[in-house]
């Protein structure tokens, strides 16, 4: 038994019996301090595969130094490997040990390879990953590259409940993107644009009786969505985001209110009324404070959030219609109240022109704002998918390559779902 052997193999969490280590030391290449372990691997054959002959000419050794795992990154690892080669004494076949620490032709170890694909899972550069594991930064594209096909592709099942959006992505342009509505929320695809013909021709490519069991697509409120969403989801109901009424609507009114501010002096109390504080006014009336006081040094006075919502809605009755009517949209949408929804979308007066407009928006789409007022499912999701999409583009300052981008966020949808294969494809 070798110690040395023993010893290095329970360091390095190395168990192939072919491969037996001999030395160590310390080197320095590019004048950095390098760590080599020196080690032989058997071939641990009998017979020659080609001819099944059982003797064997020694042929010297194949001298190979591969990039290995390193605790600590400003000192990298290398084993140096000794690979036997045999010539078969029959038939004159060449044959050269190898092991399962590091493909053939390759000079880089399985287990650096496998660190890579974890950290590619991280929030982190692609630079500081090949750093800190003693390789190229090119190597890690090459590596990211190959990543693509270790997800499936599957025209053959949909999701009932979709959801639909757009990220911005390489070179500013905008990319399509569609996740499961439900569940996990897996990514379904991300395409390279969002060209209606393109987006058609993508689910297309699914037979018709797998579209035909989406029951339900979850979009904003951009008609150019809606039509695809006809053409290749013949079943599905399409439902407005929730949010997005209600942050049109809250922008209506902020708008209103900013208009009717304008129109008195800076120095008066209705101007600082209307000025400050402007986050009560958008917040929803269940939520606002209507017992704990709070001192408004605009206004030098205590007051409860309800009563300093109050003070700005008394200026104006037009502002305090319109913010009636917000209220009043935000708390059906909440309570998943259809009926009244129709009430205050058809019986309303005196509001301002921003809120007419919007209005006249939801009556134009009143199907599938009616389904957003019954329906739980939301954009909310595809949201924070696009949040991490941005987070990943600005710690990466930015890519160049489509087909990057789209790896990396694969890889980050596997970490934060690792229990789930996505079902995105690369175009």
């Amino acid at each position: 038994m070798n110690p040395i052997d023993n010893h290095i193999k329970f360091a390095l969490s190395i168990k192939d019996p072919n491969v037996i280590f001999f030395d160590y030391g310390y080197e320095y290449k590019q004048n950095r301090r390098i760590k080599v372990y020196r080690a032989t691997v058997k071939t641990g054959l009998e017979r020659c595969p080609q001819c099944g002959f059982d003797q064997f000419n020694h042929n010297g050794h194949y001298l190979s130094r591969v990039t290995y795992l390193a605790a600590n990154a400003s000192e990298p690892v290398y084993l140096e490997l000794h690979k036997e080669r045999l010539l078969c004494k029959n038939c004159g076949t060449s044959v050269m040990a190898t092991t399962e620490l590091v493909d053939k032709y390759c000079n880089i170890s399985r287990a650096t390879r496998q660190k890579i694909f974890m950290h590619l899972q991280d929030d982190r550069t692609q630079k500081s990953i090949a750093c800190d594991n003693n390789v190229s930064p090119s190597t890690v594209c090459r590596y990211l590259d190959k990543y693509d096909d270790l997800f499936r592709r599957n025209y053959n099942y949909l999701p009932e409940h979709l959801a639909m959006d757009e990220v911005r992505g390489v070179g500013g342009v905008l990319h399509f993107i569609c996740i499961n509505g439900a569940g996990d929320h897996e990514i379904q695809q991300i395409l390279p644009d969002r060209l209606k013909q393109n987006i058609i021709a993508y689910f297309k490519q699914f037979p018709l009786s797998v579209r035909q069991r989406v029951k339900t697509v979850t979009l904003d409120l951009n008609s150019y969505y809606q039509d695809i969403v006809k053409v290749v989801f013949p079943n599905a109901k399409i439902i407005v985001d929730r949010f997005h009424i209600i942050a049109m609507m809250t922008r209506a009114f902020n708008q209103s209110r900013v208009q009717l501010m304008k129109q008195y002096s800076k120095r008066t109390k209705e101007y600082r009324i209307l000025k400050f504080a402007w986050k009560l006014y958008l917040k929803h009336c269940d939520d606002l404070e209507v017992k704990q006081l709070f001192y408004d040094r605009h206004l030098r006075q205590q007051v409860t959030q309800q009563e300093r919502v109050q003070l700005g809605l008394e200026l104006d009755e037009t502002l305090a219609n319109t913010y009636t009517i917000m209220q009043g949209i935000m708390t059906c949408l909440k309570n998943y109240d259809k009926d009244g929804l129709v009430i205050y979308l058809y019986h309303n007066e005196q509001l301002s022109p921003k809120m007419k407009a919007t209005l006249i928006t939801f009556k134009k789409n009143l199907e599938i704002i009616l389904n957003a007022s019954e329906s739980k499912y939301s954009n909310g999701p595809i949201e924070g998918i696009n949040r991490m999409i941005k987070q990943i583009q600005r710690t990466a300052f930015g890519f160049r390559n489509y087909h990057h981008l789209v790896s990396r966020i694969k890889l980050q949808q596997m970490r934060t779902k690792p229990n789930k294969k996505t079902a995105l494809e690369v175009a």
